[in-house]
């Protein structure tokens, strides 16, 4: 593993995107594995001069800014820079990166060993997933995960524990694919709208029987900022709920019914059901489907 292309996105968070590409090039050059490390990154339409901002400062890596039509969210505008990255070619893998993940100096040195030991154990090149934690608490956010219910598709997370632990799927934040995995699972899936597409790769890659494997520590710092979508969403009138349903960023029915579609097929009636029931009566069915996962079923 020689050649690696960092795929992001951003939309007007420039003191962000460029803290992580900051934390991601100190660590780089800390590393001295050498490396070879090209930034692909979608301006999806930001108003706030990212794009200058980086231009501005300077790294000791290529970074290619890409522009974006302004509507691509997070799926879209990875594909964006995936596509991008595959038209130079000659890469060996793929790092997914959200731009409010500030990478830690130990993931390079992570990273190659995964590899060694993905080939080792497996055979085979893999997915190898990065665990962030909160800076200021240092607690697990975001990272690989195993299903252990697959009615609720309740998860247990597995939070990095000095060895290199195989999981089912996992987020996206700091995340690398193979060229291997890539060769035979392509890229994201285009018809999702945001989120999502991770946990779908991941898990689709895991079934076709590559290794995703989390790494022994943890990769980088990011807040987990998602909002307890039950709690705002029984709170909201009816119209928007409604609204909301299939959004991007509101309930996005569209993403969970694709989901369990590519993924889950047998579960969509339910899936579609349960979506209607908590737009409805959203008490009702959110703590019925809360009651589930207590449970583990």
């Amino acid at each position: 593993m020689k050649r690696i292309a960092v795929l992001m996105t951003c939309y007007n968070r420039r003191d962000k995107t460029l803290r992580c590409l900051s934390s991601l090039q100190e660590g780089w050059e800390k590393a001295g594995n050498g490396l070879s490390v090209s930034v692909f990154l979608t301006d999806d339409g930001c108003t706030d001069g990212t794009a200058d901002a980086i231009r501005e400062r300077g790294f000791h890596f290529p970074v290619h800014i890409l522009q974006g039509s302004g509507d691509l969210f997070w799926n879209g505008g990875m594909i964006n820079s995936w596509k991008a990255a595959l038209a130079e070619g000659g890469f060996d893998g793929y790092l997914w990166l959200n731009d409010d993940t500030y990478a830690l100096p130990e993931f390079w040195d992570d990273l190659v060993k995964a590899d060694a030991f993905s080939l080792e154990t497996y055979g085979k090149r893999g997915i190898y997933v990065g665990s962030t934690k909160d800076l200021e608490t240092g607690t697990f956010t975001y990272g690989g995960f195993n299903y252990v219910s697959k009615v609720t598709l309740l998860d247990q997370f597995l939070p990095p524990d000095g060895s290199f632990q195989p999981c089912q799927a996992a987020h996206g934040n700091i995340t690398f694919v193979s060229q291997e995995v890539v060769d035979k699972m392509g890229i994201f899936c285009e018809k999702y709208w945001h989120g999502g597409t991770d946990h779908d790769y991941t898990y689709l890659a895991h079934k076709a029987g590559f290794p995703v494997i989390v790494m022994p520590r943890y990769s980088a710092a990011c807040e987990n900022d998602h909002l307890s979508k039950t709690r705002n969403h029984t709170m909201l009138p009816l119209r928007e709920r409604m609204r909301l349903f299939w959004t991007p960023k509101g309930y996005n029915m569209h993403n969970t019914l694709l989901f369990s579609r590519r993924c889950f097929p047998w579960r969509t009636p339910f899936v579609f059901l349960s979506g209607v029931i908590k737009l409805f009566l959203p008490r009702l069915g959110y703590g019925g489907y809360l009651k589930l996962r207590k449970h583990g079923i």
